[in-house]
């Protein structure tokens, strides 16, 4: 059955919608950055990175409770028992709407999707270069660590390591 969404309510989906996905463009750019000063071993700016990532998330958690409020809102116009709107996918409301209000929800919902893509591709990439820097560190601290003739024991990730008392570097002469 196909019905119309009321006008407000269609335009706060859509700009909704919309504010997502430029946000979640906005995070994409922003993990760019992180790489970068990753890369460049710039721990100021991956902290600001870091400060400003989670503000993004803390406001699109905030949209994301807007969105909850609005569907329960479509679907107490629509005569849905409470809650049960919000818990429709966007094809599922798109295929509910009538011709062109249908597919303006679908295409927004596109954006998202797409932009929400980029942000996922980036994390990987971000999740690689943190491990390949972990690596790299953990390969120079072991070149320079002092030989031990035994290992005494296994690390949690199973390397063996130096008695306990073996100190990283001699500081005093």
């Amino acid at each position: 059955m196909n019905r119309t969404m009321g006008g407000n309510r269609l335009r706060d989906l859509l700009r909704l919608l919309d504010a997502l996905a430029t946000m979640n463009e906005q995070l994409y750019t922003l993990i760019g950055t992180k790489i970068d000063a990753m890369k460049r071993a710039d721990l100021h700016a991956m902290r600001e990175c870091g400060a400003r990532e989670r503000d993004m998330v803390r406001n699109m958690h905030e949209r994301e409770g807007f969105r909850r409020q609005l569907m329960d809102a479509i679907g107490e116009d629509w005569g849905l028992s409470p809650r049960s709107a919000r818990e429709l996918s966007v094809t599922q409301l798109a295929s509910r709407l009538a011709g062109s209000q249908g597919t303006a929800l679908s295409e927004a919902a596109g954006r998202v999707r797409k932009a929400v893509f980029k942000v996922t591709q980036a994390n990987r990439v971000a999740g690689v270069v943190c491990r390949e820097i972990l690596h790299h560190l953990k390969w120079i601290f072991a070149s320079v660590r002092p030989g031990d003739e035994k290992p005494a024991e296994y690390a949690g990730d199973g390397v063996m390591v130096p008695s306990r008392n073996t100190p990283m570097f001699e500081t005093v002469g």
